[in-house]
């Protein structure tokens, strides 16, 4: 009888094991749908610490629209240029980061592993920031003088371009090396002419100064056809799992345009996870609107245009910044980006 008991139980055993076994086996056979009822879980990596103007991965997780997509998300704290480092080790599964980093990135290394999702920032926000009272108008007012910013930032590196495309004498300005906290005090004080920053630092600058207005020279004036941050993920896992970086992909961007749209709202939901002040938040959301909003009339938020990618990267070869070879087709997985001309 016990051999015959057990002879009725291995089929069952079996059955169960083959269940598990399927189980386990789903995530990686790329197949995964938000209807799994186990969420699958990512890490994600802001593009600096978490300021205002990278609320918008904070309000996707508290609006629930990761969870809608099926996804469990970690969000942490951005290191620049090193959270390609990060993707590229297997310590972030998503990142944001400025699309010149990315451009660089990529002409050193033809073999590079990560690929765009969705321009998060349609404009770079990259620039120059001075004291009202330093009487810096223009790029011109900027020889002679002293410019503050964290060696390999995108501002500095930058810099040069901006410089050759406005007219003026890049090795006339002195080069002062600092830390991004340092840099608001560093102005403020009157150390330095100029800070590189973002041009939605404006409120924590002004801050620093006391009230003291600032004058921004945006980049943008001159590099009009470079994008800003961008959404990153490896090419593997684009390989892997698709329906993972589209879900991710959907479920980000819907938290960015909510952000836009309620930039009060955005504030609060920032300042329950992170100390920060929900007013100044608030008020670098209000300032990133134009920048995420894009430029081709009917385009999506987030949209990737391949003739401006190409654009981008004529431009910095142009000005000798990178070597020839990339292609947007090397850099964009444009099944998944959403499309310019949606």
């Amino acid at each position: 009888m016990r051999s015959l008991s057990l002879q009725l139980k291995l089929p069952a055993l079996a059955a169960v094991l083959g269940l598990v076994v399927a189980g386990c086996s789903g995530g990686d056979s790329g197949n995964s749908t938000a209807d799994d009822s186990t969420p699958d879980h990512v890490t994600y990596m802001t593009s600096f610490g978490n300021f205002g103007r990278d609320a918008y991965a904070w309000v996707a997780l508290d609006k629930g629209y990761f969870e809608e997509e099926g996804i469990e998300v970690e969000i942490q704290d951005g290191l620049g240029g090193e959270n390609f480092t990060l993707l590229a080790g297997g310590q972030a599964d998503f990142i944001v980061s400025d699309i010149t980093a990315a451009l660089f990135a990529a002409s050193e290394d033809e073999n590079h592993s990560f690929t765009m999702l969705a321009g998060i920032y349609q404009r770079t926000i990259t620039g120059l920031m001075a004291l009202e009272s330093s009487g810096i108008k223009t790029p011109a007012d900027l020889e002679g003088t002293t410019f503050a910013d964290t060696p390999g930032s995108v501002n500095r590196t930058l810099f040069p371009t901006y410089a050759e495309l406005a007219g003026i004498d890049a090795s006339t300005v002195e080069l002062v090396d600092s830390t991004p906290a340092e840099l608001p005090q560093l102005l403020a004080s009157g150390t330095v002419d100029v800070i590189g920053q973002f041009a939605v630092g404006e409120p924590l600058v002004e801050a620093a100064a006391g009230g003291e207005q600032v004058v921004y020279l945006p980049y943008s004036d001159y590099l009009t056809d470079l994008y800003g941050v961008m959404l990153f993920t490896t090419k593997e896992l684009v390989q892997n799992d698709p329906d993972l970086a589209r879900r991710f992909t959907r479920a980000l961007l819907r938290g960015l345009e909510y952000a836009i749209d309620h930039p009060d709202e955005t504030g609060e939901i920032l300042a329950k996870y992170v100390d920060t002040s929900a007013e100044i938040a608030a008020e670098e959301m209000r300032l990133l609107e134009p920048y995420v909003r894009p430029l081709e009339p009917g385009a999506p938020i987030g949209a990737i245009d391949p003739d401006r990618i190409a654009r981008c990267i004529a431009l910095l070869e142009a000005a000798g910044a990178i070597g020839p070879g990339l292609t947007p087709e090397s850099l964009v997985s444009f099944d998944i980006a959403p499309s310019a001309s949606n």
